[in-house]
């Protein structure tokens, strides 16, 4: 047979195998011991701790969130903030910024009719700036609209022959604002409800806010009664209120003049309340147990749409300006 085909030798002698398998073990037994005696550690040191990246003052201020073409753009456009309520939009620049040069600032808006509106003012170191927008009522119905800030200085000042300038775009989610009141109710009984003497009547309605509610009378043929419980205000009312007009009906005691009649009480009314607008609401409502008798009736819902500034006067940019402005170098 040739050196190549030649089988391996095998020592199967029973102490040396004994031998060999003892030192496989203990070199098994050494590695795990290594093992846990490293997750022992770990354990007691607590968790990893990432390398320093360098130090952290704290009082460190923030990176800006936007950087402009120059120091002085930058600095404004972030101090840029706005707020809303209702259709109102106030957009303010902070005071107290320390500019080398004049900065322009220019608010834009278009309104829910695409009727574009733009007011611009010089920033104003000692008391900031302060640009007011209206948006229309349009349906009453929230809404959302966009705005955007252009910032700039004079091209002329800072020797730049296209005159640097940054826009902040933003938009914002208006909810038109109600302020809503509901008259007392004039009820004017037509007929008589009883066979004989007075008619008690018993007048219930759900408010605006689902609540029901009850006023009890007297009253005869061609008298009219005011019913004061029935008025109702409330100021900032959206249309996310989830408010509804006021349902109503009126009811006599069981007569032997009407000896049959319904039993069924209506629910709350499922129109909202808002959006809506002035108007007087006349109706004539027949007694809703025996139908007997009839009363018309009146009453006046009033929408006012909450408004809280004047919007901001138009105005121009810094240049021709009186501020004096330092040397440019």
């Amino acid at each position: 047979m040739s050196k190549h085909m030649q089988s391996p030798i095998t020592d199967h002698h029973p102490q040396r195998v004994a031998t060999r398998r003892n030192r496989r073990w203990g070199a098994i037994l050494v590695v795990m011991a290594a093992l846990v005696t490293a997750f022992a550690v770990a354990a007691e040191a607590g968790p990893p701790v990432s390398a320093p990246v360098g130090p952290r003052p704290t009082t460190l201020a923030p990176p800006p969130t936007y950087v402009g073409p120059t120091p002085d753009i930058t600095a404004v456009a972030n101090a840029i903030s706005s707020s809303h309520k209702s259709l109102e939009i106030v957009v303010t620049v902070k005071p107290g910024l320390t500019l080398t040069n004049s900065v322009t600032i220019s608010i834009w808006f278009m309104n829910s009719a695409a009727i574009p509106k733009v007011i611009t003012q010089c920033y104003v170191p000692s008391t900031g700036n302060r640009f007011v927008f209206h948006d229309i009522e349009w349906h009453g119905q929230p809404r959302r609209v966009g705005m955007q800030a252009t910032i700039s200085q004079d091209k002329f000042r800072l020797g730049d022959a296209a005159g640097p300038s940054f826009t902040v775009p933003w938009y914002l989610d208006l909810d038109p604002l109600y302020d809503v009141t509901i008259s007392h109710m004039g009820f004017f009984l037509r007929d008589d409800c009883a066979c004989v003497g007075d008619s008690e009547i018993h007048f219930q309605w759900f408010s605006p806010d689902d609540q029901k509610h009850e006023y009890s009378f007297s009253t005869s043929k061609g008298k009219n009664t005011f019913i004061n419980q029935f008025a109702w205000a409330r100021t900032d009312v959206s249309a996310f209120a989830h408010l509804h007009y006021p349902f109503y009906w009126f009811w006599t005691d069981y007569s032997i003049c009407h000896p049959f009649g319904a039993s069924i009480e209506p629910g709350p009314s499922n129109q909202p309340l808002v959006p809506g607008v002035t108007r007087d609401h006349i109706e004539v409502l027949k007694e809703h147990k025996w139908q007997s008798c009839s009363a018309p009736i009146e009453y006046q819902i009033m929408y006012h749409l909450s408004k809280y500034a004047e919007d901001s006067p138009g105005g121009g940019g810094c240049f021709p300006s009186a501020i004096k402005l330092p040397a440019v170098r």
